[in-house]
């Protein structure tokens, strides 16, 4: 069973792409929907928005930089907006020519900033994990649903760590 996976695994990672626009450069911006978790008081902030970039090695390979930013929130009476830099390896399944899955893997610096009256600012770097699903009109323009799980940051006010999840629906654009 070890064997199958392992020889799964190195096919859908170093496999040869079937047709040239598999490879290369893309772009992507993204609505999404900020949730975390683990501290008292803590109010989710509104919908952010996130612009990324990345470029396709293989058929089932890439790499993506993604900079994300959320609506305000509150944490235990604080105002707060969220701020996430990530860089992740993507790995991906293509179930036909219209429709893939993929998971990400990567790192992730998170901060959250507080507004001028509060002075409450914290960041943290840490490991990211995501997985989507992603619907291509044509071979430029798709459409993907994503979930991300974007670790956690320590507040110094709170002393808590805030557990930072998003889901987003957005627009791949391939170069």
């Amino acid at each position: 069973m070890k064997r199958i996976l392992a020889v799964a695994l190195f096919s859908s990672v170093f496999a040869t792409p079937a047709f040239a626009a598999d490879t290369g450069f893309f772009g992507a911006i993204d609505a999404q929907n900020w949730h975390h978790s683990g501290g008292s008081g803590v109010s989710n902030p509104s919908t952010g928005l996130r612009v990324g970039g990345g470029y396709h090695f293989t058929q089932n390979f890439g790499v993506e930089v993604d900079y994300a930013q959320s609506g305000s929130g509150t944490l235990g009476g604080l105002n707060y907006k969220a701020d996430s830099l990530q860089v992740a390896a993507v790995d991906t399944w293509h179930i036909n020519d219209k429709f893939s899955l993929f998971s990400k893997l990567g790192l992730t610096a998170n901060k959250l900033t507080g507004d001028a009256t509060t002075g409450c600012s914290c960041s943290k770097t840490g490991v990211m994990i995501g997985t989507g699903g992603q619907y291509n009109i044509n071979k430029q323009i798709g459409i993907r649903l994503e979930t991300d799980f974007l670790g956690s940051t320590t507040t110094y006010r709170t002393g808590g760590n805030i557990a930072g999840n998003n889901i987003s629906l957005g627009v791949v654009y391939n170069f």
